[in-house]
């Protein structure tokens, strides 16, 4: 399903990643790990084509994206959820409005999006705060929140990076549960983080470490 082959990223000629090689297949659980600055939240943009590859190849279902057209981008990232470390919540939109965003930017309009974004918000437990603006939320909820804005397209993968970085431990694991419980629903995942505790307590998952990759 994914796929990156001999892949290499430089900025002003310092390599964050080099000769990278590994491959994803549909409805698993990747946690992406190395020390900071190794290059994971990189990894994970290139899958949605805000970043390429300065050598090698990435390979999303068979397309490779090093050559993709900008007009293909949008088709591409309704396959692929991404949540953000820093959430990129707009903070004048409610939490229904937050969620509801990407399918109004696809042509969604009316019940469908009610009927979509009502049942993720259930699935996150943040249905009675829908009419709530993200400042008034904690930070495990506003997690939540771009979790749910995530797959409001149910796409194929979801990238997640550091979701839990600025969390406790009691809220990190209600965010990987939820997290856990749309891949058990066959939805693809990968996570960039450096918590191993996180990675001990995630079961079957698959680690890829990027240094080693």
């Amino acid at each position: 399903m994914i796929e990156f082959n001999h892949v290499y990223k430089n900025y002003d000629k310092n390599y964050i990643l080099r000769d990278l090689n590994f491959t994803v297949n549909k409805g698993e659980f990747i946690f992406i790990t190395g020390p900071s600055g190794a290059g994971k939240t990189t990894t994970l943009k290139m899958l949605i084509a805000m970043e390429k590859p300065t050598h090698g190849a990435v390979k999303f279902m068979g397309t490779e994206l090093n050559d993709i057209k900008k007009s293909e981008i949008p088709f591409l990232r309704r396959k692929i959820g991404f949540v953000f470390q820093d959430f990129k919540l707009l903070p004048k939109r409610t939490v229904f409005q937050n969620v509801a965003l990407g399918l109004e930017v696809s042509g969604v309009f009316g019940d469908v999006i009610t009927k979509n974004v009502s049942e993720l918000l259930k699935a996150v437990e943040l249905y009675t705060k829908k009419d709530e603006y993200p400042l008034s939320l904690s930070g495990g909820e506003q997690q939540r929140v771009a979790i749910a804005r995530a797959l409001v397209q149910n796409p194929q993968v979801l990238l997640a990076d550091e979701p839990t970085g600025n969390l406790d431990e009691e809220t990190s694991k209600i965010i990987i549960n939820i997290i856990k419980s749309f891949n058990n629903k066959g939805t693809t995942v990968m996570l960039a983080t450096h918590d191993k505790h996180l990675i001990a307590d995630t079961g079957r998952a698959r680690v890829i470490d990027i240094t080693k990759a």
